[in-house]
């Protein structure tokens, strides 16, 4: 009697964790993308955040004599840059990039959410074909230093690989996500 007890115990937890994870609704998709949402808006915050105080030491230090930091030029385009990777995964999720909408406003139910996942696997092409070509600009770039800051400009060249492939990811998503809302019947 106690490994039918432990069967159906086994049977019971297998069944809880593939309701947790079921794929055919997308609910593992969301909340690794929750999670990720989460780590990219503090990302996000903190590159704006150490741009905004590189700005403000360079701003100082121009109008203090005696006083030179030539390696904020640098570190702020560096911050910016990531600033940049790191929110434009959140355009992507939250439909926040530059699009023409005049044709879609009129389109509604399963038409539109065609046409949103014909977007988003264009957007991911573009996304895996410039992760490609990004790696390669990476690997470049690891053979230079800057010219200020002394680092390796792979530190630099990290960005648009990070850029394209996060963008690639958060487009996987927005696939996932229509296809979900499709089956559905929901707008």
């Amino acid at each position: 009697m106690v490994p039918d007890a432990a069967c159906g115990q086994q049977a019971a937890f297998y069944k809880s964790a593939a309701n947790k994870f079921d794929f055919s609704r997308g609910i593992a998709m969301k909340k690794i993308t929750d999670i990720l949402d989460k780590i990219f808006h503090y990302l996000t915050a903190l590159s704006f955040g150490l741009v905004s105080i590189c700005v403000l030491v360079q701003v100082i230090t121009r109008y203090t004599p005696g006083i030179s930091a030539p390696w904020t030029d640098e570190m702020t385009r560096l911050f910016f840059m990531y600033t940049i990777m790191f929110g434009a995964p959140m355009a992507i999720k939250y439909k926040e990039y530059a699009v023409i909408d005049i044709v879609t406003n009129s389109i509604h139910g399963k038409p539109r959410h065609i046409i949103s996942i014909l977007d988003y696997i264009l957007i991911c092409i573009v996304g895996v074909v410039g992760t490609r070509q990004a790696f390669i600009f990476w690997k470049t770039g690891l053979r230079t230093v800057s010219t200020s800051l002394r680092i390796n400009m792979g530190v630099f060249y990290l960005v648009p690989v990070g850029i394209f492939a996060l963008t690639s990811i958060y487009c996987a998503a927005g696939i996932i996500s229509e296809i979900v809302t499709m089956g559905k019947g929901e707008e």
